[in-house]
């Protein structure tokens, strides 16, 4: 079993990043990994059935996917916020990001936010606004995925 962790580096120019690691267990070392094609990010096996899986893109850079679980919405891991909000975002919107910012969930990633773990949210609505970083008409721009 690989294990995965994160650290929060200063960068002289880009000031305050993250960097993803992979540690060999047997011996003990580190090694810098790219948390997409290391397989860090890959969904574990579940003993449910696959729950239909829905996506949501913007023009910001918001790459995200999700799924209903009964009453609630839930964000996959290594889904991508936009790096931004908008003039117009919902302060609860902007809160509910800077909440996530401070739990460690979201951590900048190139120029975006990447998701890292999953995150239920109290609405498919909520969870849009958080992830595009703006105003929303409603959760019919969660659209389902195809080619699952």
């Amino acid at each position: 079993m690989k294990e995965y962790f994160v650290r929060k580096i200063q960068h002289l120019q880009e000031g305050e990043l993250y960097q993803f690691f992979e540690l060999n267990a047997e011996t003990g070392k580190e090694q810098t990994i790219d948390p997409f094609e290391s397989g860090m990010l890959q969904l574990h096996p579940e003993t449910e059935p696959t729950p239909e899986i829905f996506s949501i893109t913007s023009k910001r850079g918001a790459d995200a996917t999700g799924f209903y679980r009964e009453e609630r919405f839930v964000v996959q891991r290594g889904s991508k916020f936009a790096a931004s909000t908008s003039p117009k975002c919902p302060k609860k919107y902007i809160k509910l990001r800077e909440e996530l910012v401070l739990d460690q969930l979201l951590v900048p990633f190139e120029h975006q936010f990447l998701l890292m773990a999953d995150t239920e949210f109290v609405s498919p609505m909520m969870a849009m606004g958080a992830v595009i970083g703006g105003w929303v008409r409603g959760s019919h721009d969660w659209k389902e995925r195809k080619g699952k």
